[in-house]
């Protein structure tokens, strides 16, 4: 059976008008199945995480950040400023070891408070400063974007993962 389905077994409703036509509906769990307790709880966001290995790289990127055509692309922009950049980088980071970041000579200048944000929330790694247009090119090789609805000039983090052990 698909994940989603028109049917709902065992549904057992006085309305005829439910579920209505169209609409799809997300079968429900067996009782007794797990939820997580906290942290990301974002199903995309989570698996993109356990695929990440050593040395493999994730952007973080604002609202305006050009969305290479064939990425792994996760947006979660819902409006403007929601979510945040800072409060993505703060999820991520509590999940992922962080061997490095990079961000642009541009954030640093045009988003000062911000890009100290961003250094606290990453602790310490090793931060390398390249410009925007690298930023972008290098893109390319990320095994992930996650889009945030930032409106911070330049408020792009590349993420280098790093091991456990």
């Amino acid at each position: 059976m698909n994940r989603y389905t028109e049917i709902v077994e065992g549904f057992d409703s006085p309305s005829a008008a439910w579920p209505r036509r169209g609409w799809t509906v997300l079968e429900t769990k067996k009782k007794g199945s797990a939820m997580k307790k906290g942290g990301i709880l974002n199903p995309a966001i989570c698996s993109l995480l356990a695929e990440l290995g050593h040395t493999d790289e994730l952007l973080i990127v604002d609202a305006a950040f050009p969305l290479p055509s064939d990425s792994h692309v996760i947006d979660l922009t819902l409006t403007p400023g929601i979510p945040r950049l800072l409060d993505v980088l703060r999820a991520v980071a509590q999940e992922l070891v962080i061997d490095a970041i990079t961000v642009s000579h541009e954030f640093k200048d045009h988003s000062p408070r911000l890009y100290e944000e961003v250094l606290k929330t990453v602790g310490a790694v090793d931060v390398d400063e390249i410009s925007h247009h690298e930023l972008k090119e290098q893109s390319l090789d990320a095994k992930g974007i996650i889009r945030t609805a930032e409106f911070s000039p330049y408020a792009t983090v590349r993420i280098l993962a790093g091991s456990a052990y």
